[in-house]
């Protein structure tokens, strides 16, 4: 197993500190920087943690401990199952707009926190794709949805005609993925949060009323709402999604993408494809500015 690296709060790492030094086994070693808090040995397992919120578990082992640890941390499970929800590809002019959504218990909460789920801007390509292949392949309910650089092209026109912006297309891939999830997870549980990143709240609302009972089901958009895992599993499997389209891509136009300046994107009769042409615009009149 590579090292696993677990998120949690600063304050957390203090109290998993002393659980560990009351377990039985568990060897307390110097630590051999600043940033540590602790350093432990676990017969054949390490676990260090960090100021920064940050817990590195070096096998399969040692993440078990931890997950034993943090559940006496976090006490008896009575939270609601969460729908956490977010996009990828949003900012971006290379590639497709995702919108992707995960339902987690409160029981397999700790399941994707100690096997390195977080915000996917903090993990590498290797680490999204291998826990959004984790997440879609080990019963958890997602949903995502695609809009692909020409299909966005087409709708950015339609919503400028209509006096609507990029948010009224994100409140309906949310609204849309939110749905879908709920509808599978409803039958069998009837508390249920939804969670978003934050972005436009009255439209996503808007969006949202038509397909749920926002008065049976509280839904909460804040910003950075990927500290929630369900959220960040969402923005994962969203991204991974996003990297795996423009991969397909760049076969199909049987040249890296990724490597593609805008300059030449923009000479390239084909970006349509591939490009979401307001963005590469906007980025070429911006340098042109300058």
């Amino acid at each position: 197993m590579v090292p696993v690296v677990v998120k949690v709060s600063p304050e957390e790492v203090v109290s998993i500190k002393g659980l560990l030094s009351r377990q039985m086994g568990v060897v307390s070693l110097q630590v051999t920087n600043q940033y540590e808090i602790f350093r432990v040995k676990y017969a054949e397992s390490f676990i260090v943690g960090y100021s920064s919120g940050k817990i590195v578990v070096n096998n399969e082992e040692a993440r078990k401990l931890l997950s034993k640890l943090l559940n006496e941390l976090h006490g008896e499970l009575t939270k609601p199952l969460i729908i956490g929800s977010d996009e990828a590809g949003k900012g971006e002019w290379l590639g497709p707009m995702v919108v992707a959504a995960v339902a987690v218990s409160p029981e397999r909460e700790l399941e994707l926190q100690t096997r390195g789920v977080m915000d996917s801007k903090e993990l590498s390509l290797s680490k999204i794709k291998e826990l959004s292949e984790y997440v879609t392949t080990n019963n958890f309910v997602t949903s995502y949805v695609v809009i692909t650089p020409s299909r966005f092209n087409e709708l950015f026109i339609v919503l400028k005609d209509e006096n609507k912006t990029l948010n009224d297309l994100l409140a309906w891939g949310h609204s849309k993925v939110i749905d879908d999830v709920y509808s599978k997870v409803s039958i069998s549980t009837k508390d249920i949060r939804v969670i978003i990143d934050e972005f436009d709240r009255i439209r996503t609302e808007d969006r949202l009323r038509r397909l749920l009972d926002l008065k049976r089901i509280e839904v909460i958009q804040e910003p950075r709402a990927e500290r929630n895992i369900a959220v960040a599993a969402a923005s994962i499997v969203a991204r991974d999604t996003r990297e795996k389209y423009i991969d397909y891509q760049s076969k199909e136009f049987k040249k890296d993408l990724r490597k593609l300046t805008v300059e030449s994107a923009l000479k390239d009769t084909y970006s349509f494809a591939y490009a979401k042409l307001p963005y590469l615009e906007k980025i070429a009149n911006r340098v042109n500015e300058v």
